[in-house]
């Protein structure tokens, strides 16, 4: 008796001191306040200017013809996503382009970054099927050897602007 009597002393001193450990045990079991995390806010180190130029142009440019590549690569496919990201991406780096060049080359791309985005509206809007899958294809290969063959960085290199142009 005297065994069962020491071994419930001692379990109950074990689970006593296991349940108040280091801290008081209301705080043990009161759940916390979660911190909010506040906005990080960035500065700028040095003053960033920056003005057109033929590297800058040739970075939309390249960027242009990897979307447009990976367009004409997932036109076919089920998944509707990736043509939008694709289309947009291709249509945005065309405006950037757009606003380096001077007037006399900005004006013909707008004709083509008005039919690119006819083309984005359709594939948004009426998606891409079996019946109009050939034609919108075409249509982009046509416009994607024009912007090649008018707008690529050699032959463009005398053409940009000495400060952005507004939209």
């Amino acid at each position: 008796m005297n065994r069962k009597i020491i071994g419930t002393i001692g379990l109950l001193m074990i689970i006593v001191l296991t349940l108040s450990g280091c801290a008081d045990l209301k705080d043990k079991f009161v759940r916390k306040s979660k911190e909010e995390a506040g906005i990080k806010q960035y500065y700028a180190v040095r003053p960033y200017d920056v003005h057109p130029s033929l590297e800058l142009y040739t970075k939309r440019y390249v960027y242009w013809k990897s979307w447009h590549r990976e367009l004409l690569s997932v036109l076919s496919d089920d998944n509707h996503k990736k043509k939008v990201v694709a289309i947009e991406q291709e249509v945005g780096n065309l405006m950037d382009m757009q606003r380096m060049l001077v007037d006399e080359k900005a004006e013909p791309l707008q004709k083509i970054i008005d039919q690119m985005s006819k083309i984005e509206t359709q594939i948004k809007k009426e998606r891409v099927t079996q019946g109009n899958e050939v034609r919108i294809r075409k249509k982009l290969e046509s416009l994607g050897r024009q912007v090649k063959k008018d707008y690529s960085y050699n032959k463009i290199r005398d053409y940009i602007g000495s400060d952005f142009r507004k939209k």
